[in-house]
Formats: structure tokens, sequence, C-alpha cells
């Protein structure tokens, strides 16, 4: 089960990089649940697809650092960046820039192929606490 779910994961991340966000709606199970590490309560379904969505527009960068599979967990680590103009910059024809917006690490359990929670860690030693791992 544990590389059917970084398969799973690694589809998904090909889908956000290629704008495909109907392919990352028949990923997500219709009862999803999307714990934030800060959020108070849980994003459902619809939460979800749009803040993805949002993202996409925005024009975020998603380096996938780590994916390992648990059973039917996976820990993930990204890193997301964006480009944006140097707003110090005042020449109208300015080269843009990455700017490193977050690093972001995930515990994602996984049901009948689908993603059924997210849970999201500070960072990536916190989700490997949570099952049971160590990083090495």
């Amino acid at each position: 089960m544990s590389q059917e779910g970084v398969d799973l994961l690694l589809r998904g991340y090909r889908a956000f990089v290629a704008g495909d966000l109907e392919a990352i709606a028949d990923m997500l199970d219709p009862e999803v649940e999307w714990v934030g590490d800060e959020a108070e309560g849980a994003f459902d379904r619809d939460d979800v697809l749009a803040i993805l969505e949002e993202r996409v527009a925005e024009g975020y960068h998603v380096t996938v650092d780590r994916c390992i599979g648990v059973g039917d967990r996976v820990v993930i680590s990204m890193r997301f960046s964006r480009i944006e103009p140097d707003e110090t910059d005042e020449r109208p024809l300015q080269s843009r820039r990455f700017y490193l917006v977050g690093r972001y690490a995930a515990v994602v359990t996984t049901h009948e192929g689908r993603v059924a929670r997210v849970e999201e860690h500070p960072h990536l030693d916190s989700a490997l606490a949570a099952v049971g791992l160590e990083d090495q």
C-alpha cells in the first residue's frame, strides 16, 4: 500500500504543476478532511479545491523534497515559490525573481486510491514523528 500512496501523491503533484485541477479533484475522497497546522477546524473538499485553484492562478512553483510511504499514510515535504516582480526595482522591464514562499510538510492518509485526510505539520521532523519515523 505504501507505494500506491506515494504514486497517488506524485500524480497529484504533477497534476498541480500542469494546472490540472480536474485530475486533482478525482484524487480526493468525497469526504476528504484537510487539517491545517494553524487552522481552526478542518477544510473540506470544496475548500481544498478552491485553495489549490488560487495557488495555480498565483503561479506557485512546487518542488517535492520527500515523499515516504508508511502503510496507508504518506509523509510529504515540499517547497513553494513563485515569481514576483521586485518591488524595489522601478524599471518597467525588470527581471522576475523567484521568492521562496515557504516549506510544507504533511501526513496524507489514503483510502481506496484517493486522498482521505491531510494533516499539515510545522516541519518534516514533526510529520515523520507522527508516523513513527525519524529523519535519517
